[in-house]
């Protein structure tokens, strides 16, 4: 077992000298390595007042862009720190948007809203539009899951569960 323990040491110490150099190397060559950011699939779904809201005509904003469902405990959980982020920095240039998964009308959808004091706009769309965004952004079904996106389009973060305030600013100031 001692043995077994060593090589795998011995393993992952080769793993990272071998990815250290090799960004040693692009960086000594004058290149910036390459960023995997991806482009944030578009989508439009309609606000709980019926109005289209279209992602790519965010662009040159940052967007905190969060799946939820009112039946989510962690879910609701977040809404006083995404409260606070909406009322704070949108006149910085952050858009937060809820995109909530519940299987209800838009009014019980409102009611909820309400009844939770959600300052931040939320978006809803038939089961067939929702399937739709969830497949573009290849989303496992987990809530909430929050995807930070610069204002060129690309989603920089995303993070599975809850979150503060202060974790997601941690993703979102170096942006603004």
């Amino acid at each position: 077992m001692l043995i077994r323990n060593k090589a795998m040491i011995t393993v992952i110490a080769a793993a990272v000298i071998l990815a250290s150099s090799t960004l040693a190397l692009t960086l000594q060559q004058g290149q910036e390595p390459k960023e995997q950011f991806s482009l944030a699939p578009d989508f439009t779904l309609r606000n709980l007042d019926g109005e289209r809201i279209t992602l790519s005509d965010l662009r040159g904003k940052v967007v905190l862009l969060n799946f939820w469902a009112t039946w989510c405990p962690p879910c609701r959980w977040e809404i006083p720190d995404l409260n606070r982020i909406y009322t704070t920095y949108k006149d910085r240039g952050v858009v937060v948007l809820g995109v909530s998964w519940d299987d209800l009308s838009n009014e019980q959808i409102k009611t909820f809203v309400r009844n939770y004091k959600v300052d931040y706009p939320i978006l809803h769309g038939t089961q067939s539009e929702l399937s739709h965004v969830g497949k573009a952004y290849a989303w496992e079904g987990y809530l909430p899951t929050t995807y930070i996106i610069d204002r060129k389009g690309y989603v920089q973060d995303v993070y599975i569960g809850a979150r503060n305030e202060k974790f997601f600013l941690k993703s979102i100031e170096p942006l603004l």
